[in-house]
């Protein structure tokens, strides 16, 4: 009788840190743009006022703005 298991360990299914670091550093370069980026959009909508329209997407600018702070976080440390 076998102590093999026909089933994979739970390590088998967590890729390696290289692996999920190649996926990480482009997408935090990215949230790490966009927070420097999208506050230079607060001016043109803040003093074109804001009706119902422009207030949605100033919502939006923000939204993205604190996803970049979140996301991007860390970026530029050593790993």
């Amino acid at each position: 009788m076998s102590s093999a298991s026909p089933f994979r360990s739970p390590t088998d299914a967590v890729p390696s840190s290289l692996a999920l670091r190649s996926l990480t550093r482009p997408l935090q370069f990215i949230a790490f743009w966009l927070a420097i980026v999208t506050p230079l959009a607060y001016p043109p909508l803040l003093l074109g006022g804001l009706d119902s329209q422009s207030f949605l997407i100033f919502v939006g600018v923000v939204a993205l703005n604190v996803f970049g702070l979140l996301a991007g976080r860390g970026y530029g440390d050593p790993a």
